[in-house]
């Protein structure tokens, strides 16, 4: 990400929590070994920006102890989305690497990310966390939603933003809000920051490089998967509504960036950002989740 991301891991503490949970992580993984937990070890050594236990940290009261088993387990159930997503899209690369199915198959891969989802949960049942399993179980229940939604969407160039947005709330901004629900913050916010990050990916889906997203660019017109950039584009661009429903892609990315849809689509995620900053107050490290809330849409990976 940007200088402002450094800015926000330079928060007292933050450094000593996040070397804290990556530690956690890796012993929850190595909990049962066998071929699960080597995708599982696979998974979490892609790495990542961790910005899930992030908030959770960052939305924790003052002077509260460090939430590392929320931290965990909320990047636990984000390391298995991206699992059992890329078996599904059949995305082959992940973060500059290859994806667990392409390298241990698709059956290890969907069991793999069963044990990520069952290991998160044990992370907050073993501490007699009635809470934050129910926080957890809602954030999933809406991963679920939102594929599905997902699903339905496919190669329909005719979904509305409204539908879109509730797609990204459903698959990222919820467990970003339970991220910060689990620290003891505002869940409004995380849910606001997540649909601002979808955006954001959406629009690096379109435009980024490889070497930078760790992504093959134009998975989603591929996919057929309406992202923002791609919905807007094609209420102007025939081919690239064409390219969208399923037909030739040839020259439809391009056309993407001439129709001026990557600048509007950012400017959503900005508006996004602003209103996930508005709904701070009172929280103990406002500066650094404001900060935060400029860093996601200043990123290119």
């Amino acid at each position: 990400m940007s200088a402002t991301l450094e800015r926000v891991r330079a928060a007292p503490g933050l450094a000593g929590y996040l070397e804290a949970v990556e530690e956690r992580l890796s012993a929850a993984v190595a909990g049962h070994p066998g071929l699960v937990a080597a995708v599982g070890a696979d998974a979490l050594a892609a790495g990542g920006k961790r910005l899930r236990p992030m908030l959770a940290f960052l939305s924790a009261p003052a002077g509260a102890p460090w939430p590392v088993a929320e931290g965990v387990a909320v990047e636990l159930v984000h390391m298995a989305t991206l699992v059992h997503d890329d078996l599904i899209d059949r995305a082959r690369v992940r973060r500059g690497r290859a994806a667990a199915w392409t390298e241990h198959g698709p059956e290890a891969a969907r069991a793999a990310g069963d044990y990520l989802f069952a290991r998160a949960f044990a992370e907050l049942a073993g501490r007699g966390d009635d809470r934050g399993v129910a926080i957890l179980a809602e954030a999933s229940l809406a991963l679920a939603r939102g594929e599905a939604l997902q699903r339905r969407q496919r190669h329909d160039p005719d979904t509305t933003v409204e539908s879109y947005l509730e797609r990204c709330a459903l698959k990222t901004g919820k467990l970003f809000e339970a991220a910060c629900a689990l620290g003891g913050g505002s869940g409004d916010y995380g849910r606001l920051l997540g649909v601002a990050f979808q955006i954001v990916d959406d629009i690096l889906d379109c435009a980024g490089d490889t070497i930078e997203t760790g992504k093959v660019p134009g998975t989603d017109l591929r996919d057929g998967t309406p992202t923002l950039p791609l919905l807007l584009a094609a209420r102007e661009d025939e081919v690239v509504r064409q390219a969208l429903a399923g037909g030739p892609l040839d020259g439809a990315l391009v056309r993407v960036a001439a129709c001026g849809a990557l600048e509007r689509s950012r400017q959503v995620a900005l508006d996004y950002a602003r209103r996930a900053r508005g709904s701070l107050d009172g929280e103990a490290r406002r500066v650094e989740l404001e900060a935060l809330a400029d860093a996601v849409v200043d990123r290119n990976r």
